[in-house]
């Protein structure tokens, strides 16, 4: 018994060491593939030249001392290039971001954590890391720095701060190593931290002309299914939750079934809130310099900014009062895109993050039509640079009975215009630049 168990011990004794030895052989490899080469620094250039030098003219010149210092050169350099392999190849790194979406003007911060080999014996190495930043945004900390890192040391922490300077999808990195042999022979750059997408949506500007009375015509969706013409059987019911309104309160349910319960509508959801943003170049270029002195440019392109930025501030403070906000623009094609109808004030922010200037772009008159098929109740708030007597006019009937809008321009519409949007039941909103002159 005992004879035939000794093989066999000895057998799962060799299968496991196999194991283990090819497990450690797949993972240097996969260390070693995605370690770039060394590239040798100016003083190792140096140092090969004057090695293959030597030991060239030792064999012509037969002098074995020339030859034995000439090797002596190259094996360092070698020496060199084992040493940064060690150091580099099991190098990890990982990035922690609070948010993936900051704001025009809020600072984006992210810590980079970089951890050497797991091994007990190893070298200890200083480090160049880098983050490579965007031009969205603008540095407020030093975005790279030298951190130290061996197999005894805790993982190196790297804090990156850096302002949100435009609006935008950007990118954030790659994070990349420097690492250096000893002798400062040969460098080895290796991105550790792969990039990450970061959304930068518009700031926000003074609604002081947005006032309760303006929001009051905003129907909630409940309101517009059950309240007009709607009936308790198109509703399901469910217990009540803080925040949710006291008018939806089935009473008769609630006495029977011993605690309160509300109506939960089982139909589609429409929209509470509309905002329809003009994406027409020529709504911007007609701005001049009588009537904005900082943003009168050629393209229109200042303006525009200004005009997501409105935008976002009215998407704010809307949905700050309803319950979903939808983003309305004209797409690429022909189509009408709606962004928000999911996740409401967040997917608002990031669509007009997205937005971009066209001279192809449908009014926003042919892209209402598209909103009112989708049986909107609620408030439409379009959002332009210029609005003539004629756009207002379709403006006002493009919209549905059940809806209220708001028209929130950069500078102030004409009278006419005006009177056309005061009697079809519309609120005028001015939101000028600050230091432009206009009157709000």
């Amino acid at each position: 018994m005992s004879s035939s168990s000794t093989p066999s011990s000895l057998l799962r004794r060799a299968g496991a060491a196999r194991s283990v030895s090819e497990r450690w052989t797949r993972r240097g490899l996969a260390m070693l593939r995605r370690t770039p080469f060394p590239r040798p620094t100016a003083r190792g250039w140096s140092v090969i030249a004057v090695g293959i030098g030597l030991v060239g003219g030792g064999l012509v010149a037969t002098t074995s001392v020339a030859v034995s210092a000439g090797l002596l050169l190259l094996v360092l350099v070698v020496l060199g290039i084992a040493m940064a392999f060690v150091v580099a190849a099991p190098l990890r790194g990982s990035r922690a971001a609070p948010r993936a979406m900051v704001q025009v003007g809020e600072v984006y911060r992210e810590r980079i954590t970089l951890r050497g080999t797991s091994m007990p014996i190893g070298p200890r190495s200083t480090l160049l890391v880098r983050e490579q930043l965007d031009d969205a945004f603008a540095s407020v900390s030093d975005a790279e720095a030298l951190v130290e890192v061996g197999p005894t040391l805790p993982p190196a922490v790297f804090d990156v701060e850096a302002l949100a300077m435009h609006r935008g999808r950007t990118v954030v990195g790659p994070v990349t190593i420097r690492v250096e042999d000893p002798f400062g022979l040969l460098r080895i750059d290796r991105p550790v931290v792969a990039p990450e997408e970061v959304v930068v949506v518009p700031a926000s500007t003074a609604l002081s002309a947005i006032d309760t009375g303006a929001l009051a015509g905003a129907v909630s969706a409940d309101e517009g299914r059950v309240g007009q013409g709607g009936s308790a059987d198109d509703s399901e019911l469910r217990p009540y939750r803080p925040g949710d309104p006291i008018r939806r309160v089935h009473w008769a349910q609630s006495a029977r079934r011993g605690e309160l319960h509300v109506r939960q509508t089982t139909q589609a959801q429409p929209p509470e809130a509309v905002i329809a943003l003009d994406l027409r170049r020529e709504s911007y270029q007609q701005l001049g310099r009588d009537d904005l002195a900082e943003l009168a440019d050629l393209g229109g392109d200042a303006a525009f900014e200004h005009a997501v930025v409105v935008a976002a501030s009215v998407a704010r403070a809307l949905a700050a009062r309803t319950s979903r906000v939808v983003l309305v623009t004209d797409d690429l094609g022909g189509a009408t895109r709606h962004t928000g109808d999911a996740g409401g004030l967040t997917d608002v922010l990031v669509g007009l993050a997205d937005v971009r200037l066209r001279g192809d772009a449908r009014p926003v008159t042919d892209v209402l039509p598209d909103v009112r098929g989708r049986d909107v109740h609620g408030m439409t708030a379009v959002v332009t640079g210029h609005c003539t007597a004629e756009q207002a006019a379709e403006l006002v009937s493009s919209t549905s009975g059940s809806s209220r809008g708001i028209l929130a321009t950069i500078v102030p519409p004409d009278p006419v215009v005006r009177g056309i949007l005061d009697r079809g039941g519309w609120r005028t909103l001015v939101v000028p630049v600050v230091g432009s002159g206009g009157v709000r």
